[in-house]
């Protein structure tokens, strides 16, 4: 009882992160198309968070028990790689070779790319809201009014992986 309890908690806590990583990310492309000079510090300042964040979810995982050093070594080198990257695009646009608005799309998809390898470190549902995080960029690209397809799109995937994960647990 107490480890369905503990279990329960941690899925809780993991989908409270993952909605939190994907506003986040909605909020970043909307500072960097509206209040360019303040994106900069925004997108640096979330990717050191993911980092902590994608280093203590890893410490929750079992196949990390006894191998922290390892987990933050290569949580590190992921999240420094996107870090340069983000980086490298901010110089593109500082001379002149993108606008704010291909900027903002174009960090979004190197976020989701990272998620997406990130999952296979800590787990499916990093892949998909990488997936997500990606998708949010092509739509934004082709749709005006993209939030509210996104947002159906994402209760949608949230509503039925609720249900997938419920009905499995029950089942064990």
């Amino acid at each position: 009882m107490v480890n369905e309890t503990l279990l329960k908690r941690k899925h809780i806590i993991e989908e409270v992160i993952l909605f939190i990583v994907f506003a986040l990310s909605l909020i970043g492309m909307g500072i960097t198309d509206f209040s360019p000079l303040d994106s900069h510090h925004y997108w640096v300042l979330m990717i050191i968070l993911l980092a902590v964040g994608s280093i203590g979810l890893g410490w929750s995982k079992e196949d990390y028990k006894g191998k922290i050093f390892e987990l933050s070594v290569r949580q590190l080198i992921h999240w420094g790689a996107t870090l340069i990257t983000v980086l490298g695009v901010y110089l593109l646009l500082h001379t002149g070779r993108l606008n704010y608005e291909s900027t903002g799309l174009i960090i979004e998809l190197i976020l989701g790319l990272s998620l997406f390898l990130d999952g296979r470190n800590l787990g499916w549902r990093i892949s998909l809201l990488g997936i997500l995080v990606g998708c949010t960029a092509i739509v934004a690209a082709y749709v005006e009014e993209y939030i509210w397809v996104v947002l159906l799109v994402s209760l949608c995937l949230w509503a039925i992986i609720y249900y997938w994960e419920k009905h499995r647990h029950k089942g064990l």
